[in-house]
């Protein structure tokens, strides 16, 4: 086992390859971390400076993530000695019965909620316009999500990974025992592959776990300057077309709709806005955000890599652990989602997730009844 000149390699260093590879490395364990890009940079689904942090979900299996996702980032936040978290709080609004279906698992679930109707929330975050009654997080917010990466980055090299960059892997095989990673002409063997290469993933898998109906598709952003400093918390809407927006930590509102954009070509893709889609979402912040300028300042645009059913694949096929099908909701879990994959990876104990509700060919879960993002 250990004539190999590594234990892991991870495929793809986003926001849950690095996580994966800190939790693996602190294990003592030798690990490479391998990205096709430049750190930071702005192709796949982990740039931006900020996400939501929420606990609410229709799901259990994804509260009692989210859950442990949140101690995950106080432990982030203590072993780089530095803020991540910002506790504004969470707001759900939209459909009444999704509403209480967030509320029933919540409370079931030992997570603070409480339900306000529209003129109380309206006087407490008077930037933001209400009908109906919404829910309210306490414990939700937002993270830092550049910087988030980056400690996790040097977490994981103080840990004793080994991180390179610019490194394209082109083929993950399975061998008798252990892995081969392919990068141009060399061919890295070890132990366990954890691959976590987001829209990459079912190519680079193609032939070793079966990836058919995950897909890719472009999501685009807006940045809108508020009217005044008020603290907002994070906001998502459940009606037909769902929406979130959030404060950025330089004081912008990002906002932007959640599974809207075209399917794509992760390598392919022009980067370009959708009118009619720009068009749909200014015109939603100038009915409910009243509280920002309506003409965006900035634009951005990012990669969803879904399930058909947006739920997770965390899980392990002989010698290699899958992170795949995040579908635009998996930020918030990435100190958790690196934990569980570095646990699939355990070259002591194997399979080690009894129960395991991520796993690949798993009953869906109830968490797309609400949305995830």
């Amino acid at each position: 086992m250990r004539s190999r000149e590594f234990d892991v390699v991870v495929v793809g260093c986003g926001a849950a390859g690095s996580a994966a590879a800190w939790h693996a490395a602190r294990r003592g364990w030798r690990v490479l971390a391998l990205d096709r890009f430049e750190p930071g940079h702005r192709r796949g689904s982990s740039h931006g400076s900020e996400r939501i942090v929420r606990l609410g979900h229709a799901d259990p299996s994804y509260v009692r993530f989210a859950i442990a996702a949140l101690l995950g980032w106080a432990e982030v936040e203590t072993a780089g000695r530095v803020s991540l978290l910002s506790r504004s709080g969470a707001v759900d609004m939209g459909f009444a019965d999704e509403l209480a279906e967030l509320e029933r698992v919540s409370v079931g679930e030992g997570v603070q909620v409480e339900r306000l109707d529209a003129a109380t929330a309206t006087r407490r975050w008077s930037g933001l316009r209400f009908e109906g009654e919404v829910l309210f997080q306490p414990a939700g917010g937002t993270v830092h999500a550049d910087r988030a990466l980056s400690v996790l980055r040097r977490l994981a090299v103080e840990a004793g990974a080994q991180l390179r960059a610019t490194t394209q892997v082109h083929r993950v095989e399975q061998l008798g025992s252990g892995v081969a990673v392919h990068v141009g002409g060399n061919r890295i063997e070890a132990s366990v592959a954890i691959v976590t290469a987001g829209a990459w993933s079912p190519g680079l898998l193609d032939g070793v776990v079966d990836l058919r109906g995950h897909r890719v598709t472009q999501e685009q952003l807006a940045f809108f300057r508020p009217r005044s400093d008020a603290v907002w918390p994070a906001l998502r809407s459940l009606d037909q077309i769902r929406h979130y927006a959030m404060v950025t930590p330089e004081g912008l509102v990002k906002v932007a709709e959640h599974h809207t954009g075209p399917v794509v070509d992760p390598d392919t893709r022009s980067f370009a806005l959708e009118p009619v889609t720009w068009a749909r979402l200014t015109d939603w912040v100038r009915e409910w955000l009243p509280g920002v300028d309506p003409d965006p300042v900035d634009q951005s645009t990012c990669l969803y890599a879904s399930t058909p059913q947006e739920d997770f694949v965390i899980d392990r096929v002989g010698d290699v652990v899958v992170g795949a099908g995040l579908s635009g909701h998996g930020f918030k879990f990435v100190p958790e989602i690196g934990r569980r994959l570095a646990d699939l990876a355990d070259l002591a104990d194997g399979l080690g997730w009894p129960g395991n509700p991520f796993a690949l060919h798993s009953t869906p879960l109830q968490a797309g009844v609400s949305g995830h993002k």
